[in-house]
């Protein structure tokens, strides 16, 4: 079984609690993260719904939720697909933060223009690392 890797990280001009409820509140997702609404109670070990124009798009379950700080969570586009597993990690910076998002897919090796393409969000005011 092949695992790929990647990390991005970059500087946003916000503080962790704007970015932490972009990350988890459904009305404010889908402007970050290709139009998917991400529904979920947000506690280690619930369900999240990625929802694309009401209809699910993607599933899964949270990991590790520490408010505005890092948030874990396994992802799959169907119950038989194989896990995608996302680490968002927020540092408090001057004018902003530190987001750094890693990506552990299992049984895929994507180059690392291809997961760029994929995974990194745009962020308004952001500058990539």
């Amino acid at each position: 079984m092949a695992c790929a890797g990647h990390i991005f990280a970059a500087y946003v001009r916000a503080d962790p609690g704007l970015v932490w409820a972009a990350l988890t509140d459904p009305g404010q997702t889908a402007a970050y993260l290709y139009g998917l609404e991400a529904h979920s109670n947000w506690v280690p070990g619930d369900p999240i719904q990625f929802r694309l124009g009401g209809r699910a798009a993607a599933i899964g379950r949270v990991l590790h939720a520490r408010r505005q700080e890092r948030l874990s969570y396994l992802l799959q586009a169907g119950p038989g697909d194989p896990p995608v597993y996302l680490t968002w990690l927020l540092r408090p910076a001057r004018g902003g933060c530190t987001v750094r998002l890693e990506i552990d897919q299992v049984d895929h090796a994507d180059s690392s223009q291809d997961a760029e393409d994929v995974w990194l969000p745009s962020w308004p005011g952001c500058n990539s690392r």
